[in-house]
């Protein structure tokens, strides 16, 4: 049949103006989807930023912090080290929430569970010898002996103070019956070798300068304790070691023979609050920094999870028994952690999701033969105006009608399995146009019949 082919633009932009909103209400209601999903079941991501409190900028505290700087840096951390007086200080600024401070290095021993209760240990990274050095007596190899003794045992605030007031109370000596003095290092060192001090606990590195010092001097001795044991298994973060004989310098054999001393560790503390991928990212820096061991630790021994004052991190316990998160061992630390966030949205998605998954292929059959049927409609409200009686006017409007829903049904996009139901649709199409066809010629030839009648 011949259809007219006058369009029908304004009605096309409608039907394509609806379709176009219904697809941006479904975009929309999986977006309202994932924003949900995200907000309740997804971590915040990593901070860019991390504070750690280290030490006095000549120590090796504050060194190590560097090394961990340098170590982050180049995934994109900015670490701050913020020096400190001590493992003290550390402490309380971890405890401090003014102070912004997210992890420390903290000499072992000093930690309280009851009052640090809101943080946790990351590791113990390396042993920090306690030197008790003493002036001139070899019979002395036990620390009740030096009641009445002047004992340097380090500044206020300091790790060395604090284990060496535990370990000088638990043999009953005090500021009451001894003289207990704050000096510390190069400053003690010098007083002992002086003879104006008897003993000087000192917590510091094999390397540090002021203990090759004392240990080169002839007329000091290492106080060699006979219970050292005793006090590893009293002090749970102590550890009993032995010095091998020419350990510090072989040519002169210093010590000259194995040495029995006891040992804290340095330990990472850190709040609780501190991300999971950080910790991992930090343990990371703290296995490079330190799991080649040292004179006073075997290869792989440190960073570990023994020797520390408070309870584990369960983040960092597991990074210390499997190694770093999978992502992160083989993609760049800001990708492998988005997709580790992500991952926990699996399975509250599909959740949410699969009953929009299992009612779009319905709701795509019927949209595709709404497309179609939806013109039905109309045809059907013209076939009852033909058995209702149609007038030549009707007769010509409905036309027009015909004219355009074949127009229109032209321009719709049908797959190619459902031409089916579209063809019938055209067919349908042409049976009503012929028969407003006919109609329209019986009235025209009443007309013309008419008007020659009438001649």
């Amino acid at each position: 049949m011949a259809f007219s082919k006058s369009s029908s633009a304004e009605k096309l932009a409608g039907n394509v103006y609806i379709s176009f909103w219904t697809w941006m209400s479904i975009l929309g209601l999986c977006l309202l989807i994932l924003a949900s999903v995200y907000v309740f079941f997804v971590e915040a991501p990593p901070p860019r930023k991390l504070v750690i409190a280290s030490g006095v900028r000549e120590g090796q505290y504050y060194k190590f912090a560097l090394r961990y700087q340098q170590i982050l840096l180049k995934q994109g951390i900015d670490v701050e080290v913020r020096e400190s007086k001590g493992s003290i200080e550390n402490l309380e600024w971890l405890l401090d929430d003014s102070k912004d401070v997210t992890v420390a290095l903290v000499q072992s021993g000093i930690a309280d569970r009851a009052s640090c209760e809101n943080l946790n240990a990351l590791c113990s990274l390396y042993r920090e010898p306690l030197w008790i050095f003493q002036q001139g007596m070899p019979t002395v190899n036990q620390l009740s002996q030096l009641i009445g003794k002047r004992i340097a045992i380090g500044p206020e605030g300091s790790g060395t103070r604090s284990v060496a007031q535990q370990l000088l109370a638990i043999n009953g000596i005090d500021e009451k019956n001894s003289q207990l003095l704050s000096a510390t290092g190069t400053e003690a060192a010098s007083l002992l070798q002086e003879k104006k001090i008897d003993v000087v606990f000192l917590v510091a590195s094999i390397e540090a300068v002021y203990v090759r010092q004392l240990l080169q001097a002839p007329e000091i001795q290492i106080l060699e304790l006979s219970q050292n044991l005793a006090y590893s298994k009293r002090f749970h973060f102590l550890s009993s070691i032995t010095l091998p004989a020419g350990l510090v310098d072989l040519k002169a054999n210093i010590p000259y023979k194995d040495t029995k001393i006891i040992a804290p560790t340095a330990t990472l503390i850190a709040r609780r609050s501190m991300h999971p991928a950080l910790i991992a990212l930090l343990l990371g820096a703290a296995t490079k920094v330190h799991g080649g061991g040292d004179l006073l630790s075997a290869d792989g021994e440190f960073p570990s999870k023994q020797f520390v004052d408070l309870p584990m991190d369960e983040d960092a316990e597991h990074f210390l028994k499997s190694g770093p998160p999978f992502l992160q061992r083989f993609l760049p630390f800001w990708l492998a952690t988005f997709l580790d966030r992500m991952k926990l949205m699996i399975i509250p998605l599909v959740m949410l999701l699969m009953p929009l998954v299992r009612a779009t292929p319905p709701l795509m059959r019927w949209r595709i033969r709404r497309r179609i049927y939806r013109w039905y409609s109309q045809l059907r409200h013209i076939d009852l105006k033909m058995y209702e009686g149609m007038s030549r006017a009707e007769a010509e409007r409905n036309l027009q009608r015909l004219s355009l829903l074949d127009q229109q049904v032209a321009y719709v996009e049908i797959p190619l399995s459902y031409m089916e139901e579209y063809y019938n649709l055209r067919v349908h199409l042409d049976l009503v146009h012929d028969r407003v066809l006919a109609i329209l010629s019986e009235q025209n030839s009443k007309i013309l019949t008419g008007s020659q009648e009438k001649k």
